[in-house]
């Protein structure tokens, strides 16, 4: 099956959510609020990661940085 993109504004978007039956409104949300958890988490470990980078390399073989 072929993916479709639709644009949407989130006024639209809001209104088209407020339609929904409850039960569908709470597993869109979850849905939403999953994909969100996995955003901040990647941010963290994105920034963690240059982070890491940016630390003197402990194991490095030039012992003339120590």
């Amino acid at each position: 099956m072929p993916n479709l993109i639709v644009e949407v504004t989130p006024e639209k978007l809001a209104e088209l959510l407020r339609d929904l039956p409850a039960e569908q409104l709470k597993t869109v949300l979850a849905k939403v609020a999953d994909r969100l958890e996995i955003q901040e988490w990647m941010g963290l470990a994105e920034s963690g990661f240059q982070e890491w980078l940016t630390e003197p390399d402990l194991y490095a073989n030039d012992l003339s940085s120590r």
